[in-house]
């Protein structure tokens, strides 16, 4: 599923829709219950300005959440209906780069000499010395 991004002007108006009105224009019957208004379907959920709350599952929120929890959409679903159709910014996922294959191991050419640099244990440690002895030849 693709990214889709919504502004933060379109965050805020989706969350600041008036529900009454919004549940109104779906067809919902709403009841009076003192300032807030009741679903005729779900007693339980009130809803006032672009606030909700579900008394029944102890829960509330705002337009967008509303609309995800009572129509059971997805997010971008969910902004997109209370902005009456208007999308976001799709982002296309990049496509998935196929592995290479790993390289067949091959040993690096061989030391004529056969001589080794060795640092001691100390040449790593603060303050001790830097220096590097070879092994195998007079230095």
């Amino acid at each position: 599923m693709p990214y889709i991004h919504f502004t933060e002007d379109q965050k805020l108006r989706a969350n600041s829709v008036d529900l009454v009105e919004f549940l109104r224009r779906q067809g919902e019957k709403l009841i009076s219950s003192g300032q807030d208004k009741r679903l005729t379907s779900d007693h339980s959920i009130t809803v006032h300005g672009n606030e909700w709350y579900d008394h029944a599952a102890e829960r509330g929120g705002h337009a967008i959440s509303f609309v995800q929890n009572f129509y059971g959409l997805t997010y971008p679903e969910a902004v997109t209906r209370l902005l009456n159709g208007e999308q976001g910014e799709v982002y296309v996922p990049a496509e998935k780069k196929e592995k290479e294959p790993p390289k067949e191991f091959a040993l690096p050419p061989s030391n004529q000499a056969m001589r080794r640099v060795s640092a001691p244990a100390e040449a790593h440690q603060p303050g001790g010395t830097k220096r590097f002895r070879t092994e195998g030849t007079d230095l």
